[in-house]
């Protein structure tokens, strides 16, 4: 039986930065194949700023955000630049600048990625897809992966 995957997920974590203020980081995860596909801060705000961010971060999905606890955010986020670059790819640019927010981590991830069993590469507007499927072919061989590519 084939069991529907969700290819994306969507993170953010904040922490105290004094005087009132924290400082936000955003990560778009990719759990198929790619890992982290982008990132956004640390960005100094307030909490009602923080409030706002988290309601246009998150606003694109149906269901309203939950809060997470940092082991799961850093399974979700380390996980997957680990599985990604199991396959040869590297995290989206910026990640070096946002990577620390998320505190040090252990590893291994107890989040499974790919989609039944394989990575799947879902090419995105701003993907080389040519690039991607060259790379997984060379990581896992073709027949041991799916894709999903525009025409």
């Amino acid at each position: 039986m084939r069991r529907r995957c969700r290819g994306h997920s969507v993170t953010a974590a904040a922490r105290d930065a004094g005087r009132s203020r924290l400082s936000v980081c955003g990560y778009l995860v990719d759990v198929y194949c790619l890992g982290v596909k982008n990132t956004v801060g640390p960005l100094p705000m307030n909490a009602g700023q923080c409030a706002e961010f988290t309601r246009q971060f998150f606003g694109g999905f149906d269901e309203p955000p939950i809060a997470a606890p940092l082991d799961l955010a850093q399974d979700l986020v380390f996980g997957g630049v680990d599985f990604a670059r199991s396959l040869g790819l590297e995290p989206a640019d910026g990640f070096e600048d946002v990577k620390d927010h998320l505190g040090s981590w252990c590893g291994p991830s107890s989040i499974g990625f790919g989609c039944d069993g394989k990575p799947y590469y879902v090419a995105g507007p701003y993907d080389d897809a040519d690039r991607v499927l060259r790379q997984m072919e060379r990581a896992v061989g073709r027949d041991n992966f799916h894709y999903l590519v525009g025409v």
